[in-house]
């Protein structure tokens, strides 16, 4: 569980194309409110070879994922490699 204050964790994942992907939970919610149990997280993820940053929208319990689920969501979701 996540107390006021404390962000949740950033994560990084490899797509099939090789590329390194950071992905960092947008603060959707003031700091100290109600906790975000149940409601969706809004990612916003970046690689150094794709000009603007993805945003991509996973369930709350996103942390718990599979790279490998969260690696294909993010290829879907993003411009294909030049």
């Amino acid at each position: 569980m996540h107390g006021p204050g404390e962000t949740m964790a950033n994560r990084t994942v490899k797509d099939v194309s090789g590329r390194e992907w950071t992905c960092v939970p947008t603060l959707a919610t003031a700091a100290g409110s109600a906790e975000s149990i149940g409601k969706d997280v809004v990612l916003n993820c970046s690689t150094p070879s794709v000009a603007d940053p993805i945003l991509l929208t996973v369930g709350w319990q996103w942390e718990s994922m599979s790279p490998n689920g969260l690696a294909r969501m993010i290829a879907q979701a993003s411009p294909v490699p030049r």
